[in-house]
């Protein structure tokens, strides 16, 4: 969907045949008025000198003419270009560019005022910038022909968007210039939208999460607490009464709490999921991997370390998410779980990777590509506090991949896809599902760790 900008007012006139009329006109009677100046005033001065000697004074004069002729076309070319505001040399347009864009609020009112300086620059009739993402934005400058010429803006190797300009020629060097700048600003264009997004996401999330735990504790565990209060209220006034009455209401009180107690339960297990705290990732993928349906392996690479809370719940969601759709969906015999850290600095490891579903496992279920995690304890699968230890820096990278009927041609994004690529967002990292090589369906997510923890 393209979203167009109101044309912005350009800082100069707009191009047109006269302007270069004008221009050379005044260019070039400039320089005949110079050049002859130059010729008259050399021949008489000769001649006052020499005596009668015209033909050596026509011959000095014509050289001196022939020799300023060239400099003073090109000053006088650069005086009329600074009066009529056209520049034609492509490093004093990017410089002014550049200059330009340092003065703006924001990177897409800074995309307006660019796409106006980049059509004065170019002497187009007009000139649109599209910038390439989740929504294609239009910023536009003047009228747009029927044939606009398309210059593509790269952004280190990357194509973020395309520059449309319309009207007379113009250098290539100048345009190459204007499209480098350009991809620039594009890219920041992006990169702002994509925060704008994601904060607006987030700030929904946290809304989100906020009402759904005023409902549960207003109209689940609200409602729980007030009729245990009230029964014991009764049983208090019973008691003296009609005693064997009590101890009903007693248990009927045991049996409020252990109502209360579950709601409480569902309001934590909601926030964080309490394997995670009890079992670590990989035991908590375990957990997920024991459920009825197709085979479900566990592929650690390595040890893990101590992961960030943040990346935990993100790769433990994502492997829900995909497990869920494993079972309903792909019609597999054989899934797995591929899980590994992959540091900022390369660690040597002998490790044999093996090909997805096909890997070897062990009796459990989990194929031991790096050091096994030790088990003990709480059961944790990460072998306890003693056996972590920071990240510092580098990524998680989670794969799921089966051996079912793959993706449909056309793929509609559901809830369940656009969750997982919401939640590895929200996490900083990337989430991409697409066709397995061999068959079946492969879901790959990279989540950032950042910092080293203190």
């Amino acid at each position: 969907m393209a979203v167009t900008t109101p044309p912005a007012r350009g800082p100069g006139p707009r191009p047109s045949g006269v302007h270069l009329v004008l221009n050379r006109a005044l260019v070039y009677g400039g320089l005949a008025v110079v050049t002859g100046g130059i010729y008259s005033g050399l021949t008489w001065l000769v001649t006052t000198l020499a005596g009668s000697q015209d033909a050596v004074a026509g011959l000095v004069a014509a050289l001196a003419a022939g020799a300023v002729f060239h400099p003073a076309r090109l000053r006088l070319q650069r005086v009329v270009d600074r009066l009529l505001r056209i520049e034609r040399d492509p490093y004093r347009v990017a410089d002014r560019l550049s200059r330009t864009l340092q003065e703006a609020v924001d990177p897409a009112e800074g995309l307006v005022t660019a796409a106006a300086l980049v059509r004065q620059a170019l002497r187009a009739d007009g000139v649109a910038v599209e910038v390439h993402g989740g929504h294609t934005g239009v910023v536009l400058d003047g009228e747009l022909g029927d044939r606009p010429v398309e210059t593509p803006l790269v952004w280190h190797g990357e194509p973020v968007g395309r520059l449309l300009s319309s009207g007379p020629g113009t250098s290539p060097d100048l345009l190459d210039a204007m499209a480098r700048h350009l991809a620039e600003l594009a890219h920041a264009v992006r990169l702002t939208a994509d925060v704008r997004r994601s904060r607006e996401r987030i700030l929904t999330t946290r809304e989100e999460e906020r009402r759904r735990l005023r409902r549960d504790l207003h109209d689940g565990l609200g409602p729980t607490l007030a009729s245990l209060a009230m029964t014991v209220d009764e049983a208090r006034l019973r008691l003296e009464r009609d005693p064997e009455a009590v101890e009903g209401l007693l248990i009927r009180v045991r049996d409020q709490m252990g109502a209360a107690i579950v709601d409480v339960r569902d309001l934590v297990y909601g926030l964080r999921p309490p394997a995670l705290d009890d079992l670590g990732l990989v035991g908590s993928l375990r957990a997920l991997a024991d459920a009825p349906g197709p085979r479900v392996d566990i592929a650690v690479v390595g040890p893990l370390g101590d992961v960030p809370a943040a990346v935990e719940v993100a790769a433990y969601r994502i492997a829900q998410e995909a497990l869920t759709n494993v079972r309903r969906h792909a019609q597999a015999t054989t899934a797995l779980v591929r899980v590994e850290l992959l540091r900022a600095e390369p660690v040597q490891a002998e490790t044999t990777q093996a090909e997805p579903v096909q890997a070897e496992t062990d009796r459990t279920g989990v194929e031991q590509a790096g050091p096994a995690p030790a088990r003990g304890g709480t059961g944790g699968a990460e072998g306890g506090a003693a056996g972590r230890r920071a990240a510092g820096g580098g990524e998680l990278r989670l794969s799921v991949a089966d051996d079912g009927i793959g993706l449909p041609e056309r793929v509609r994004g559901g809830v369940g896809l656009a969750s997982m690529r919401e939640r590895a967002a929200e996490a900083g990292g990337s989430c991409t599902v697409g066709p397995r090589p061999g068959g079946g369906t492969e879901v790959i997510v990279h989540l950032p760790l950042g910092t080293e923890k203190p």
